[in-house]
């Protein structure tokens, strides 16, 4: 097609009549517009893939990585993130399209490591918030205890009151009187005194009679022990 196209211009070239020189510079004009190329756009590709595309139109590539700056080895690694010159310019053949990579080996490694990083933090939020909840419902459960425990100990209450209420009152002892006090002995009529026998004596209330008081009598100290009626 485009050699079509260049013989079809030299051909009205020569036909107008123009001169050697001026068909010489526009046969030149034509064969550079021949031999333009449109970059195509390969942003996101791989590395290997964006060069293959670009290759196939006879252009170059020149890689560089442009955030750490290291040295391309394994192009399917690496993504492109910018190229110049841009999508849409036009360039001659053999021009040189250059290409700035990032490593998605890298990439993965830090979303991997941001990715653990987020799941560890709602993990430790989720058992902050499993703790709280945790206390929360020991606190309720302690507080419902103890409102249990409390009602229960008035129901009992009240329930002892009702009961005593219910019992009739058992009266007072009545109050024991005191004791009379034991009668005095009779003492010994004084002076001379005689006792028949010892019935006698115990009935006068004399008994028993010691030697030298009156109504003592040997009659009546049966065991001569000096203390008679004290059997």
């Amino acid at each position: 097609m485009k050699k079509t196209l260049v013989l079809v211009v030299l051909t009205g070239l020569m036909l107008t009549g123009c001169g050697g020189k001026q068909a010489a510079s526009s046969a030149t004009a034509v064969a550079e517009v021949s031999d333009a190329v449109t970059v195509p756009s390969v942003m996101g590709l791989t590395l290997d893939k964006a060069t293959d595309q670009l290759e196939d139109l006879g252009l170059k590539v020149k890689a560089e990585d442009t955030v750490d700056g290291k040295m391309i080895i394994s192009e399917k690694n690496w993504q492109v993130t910018s190229q110049d010159p841009t999508e849409g310019t036009k360039v001659a053949k053999d021009s040189t399209v250059h290409l700035g990579v990032k490593n998605l080996e890298k990439e993965a490694a830090e979303k991997a490591a941001a990715d653990k990083a987020a799941a560890e933090k709602a993990a430790a939020e989720k058992a902050a918030a499993d703790k709280v909840a945790a206390d929360k419902a020991a606190a309720d459960k302690a507080a419902a205890d103890a409102a249990a425990a409390a009602a229960a100990a008035a129901k009992l209450a009240a329930e002892q009151a009702a009961a005593r209420q219910a019992v009739p009152q058992a009266p007072a002892p009545a109050p024991v009187a005191p004791a009379a006090p034991a009668p005095a002995p009779v003492a010994p009529v004084p002076g001379t005194a005689y006792y028949a026998s010892c019935a006698d004596a115990k009935a006068a209330g004399a008994a028993p009679i010691y030697a030298g008081q009156p109504g003592y009598r040997a009659g009546l100290d049966r065991d001569n022990d000096g203390t008679a009626c004290d059997k």
